[in-house]
């Protein structure tokens, strides 16, 4: 995989291409062919071998190969009356930090609790204060997944700006990385309805408020069942 980064000049540019030419104008055969030649010189780290991504390019089918223009944002409004949007529909990320897949998980569970501890004739206010409650919990974890991703990304540029990230990333301290990765596994939410899971790693997660409020509910509603 390659990836490259457009500026705000180069990225409105080709905003405008599409907008001309139509959607499909950005992965055709031409873009992508375009691309192959542009980046077949790539050296790739792997094996003993010295190879290229010219290598891989010759060994896939064309039909296989494609460019995408990958869009990164995270939208201020994710609800609205009824409807509510969680992981790609209301925050893309760039895919060097691997969390578009977790946030979305992440979107998904602590909604599901706060629907969950909604009463079982919910008004509109009351759908409008859970989905409220969830933009409100998940959008700091978010944020941060969001620039992290877009400072990984840098790491990756094959400019000057990407081998001084590389250079300095490279001289950190163990315990700096240590203290990331702390923040990353930390906010990990759970089913407030299901049995609590016992923590068996070595980080502690957050307190979930979207999960403690859902944990409440089933146990209210387990005493007046009589269980």
């Amino acid at each position: 995989m390659v990836i490259h980064n457009l500026d705000s000049v180069s990225s409105k540019a080709a905003e405008q291409e599409r907008a001309w030419n139509g959607e499909n104008s950005e992965w055709g055969p031409s873009a992508a062919q375009a691309m192959i030649d542009q980046t077949r010189h790539y050296p790739l780290p792997i094996g003993t071998k010295k190879m290229t991504m010219g290598d891989i390019y010759d060994a896939t089918p064309k039909e296989l190969i494609s460019k995408v223009m990958l869009e990164e944002k995270v939208f201020e409004t994710w609800y609205s009356g009824r409807v509510v949007l969680l992981g790609d529909a209301c925050h893309k990320l760039n895919p060097s930090g691997a969390h578009g897949a977790v946030t979305s998980m992440h979107d998904a569970l602590a909604l599901a609790n706060l629907i969950y501890a909604l009463p079982s004739t919910p008004t509109s206010g009351d759908i409008k204060q859970a989905f409220s409650e969830y933009q409100t919990e998940r959008m700091p974890h978010v944020m941060e997944s969001f620039e992290n991703s877009q400072l990984l990304s840098k790491f990756m540029n094959r400019n000057m700006t990407g081998w001084i990230a590389f250079f300095l990333m490279k001289g950190l301290p163990d315990w700096v990385f240590r203290i990331t990765k702390r923040k990353m596994v930390q906010n990990r939410p759970t089913a407030g309805w299901m049995r609590e899971v016992d923590v068996r790693g070595t980080v502690a997660p957050d307190v979930s408020p979207s999960t403690e409020k859902a944990r409440a509910v089933y146990w209210k509603r387990q005493e007046g069942r009589g269980v």
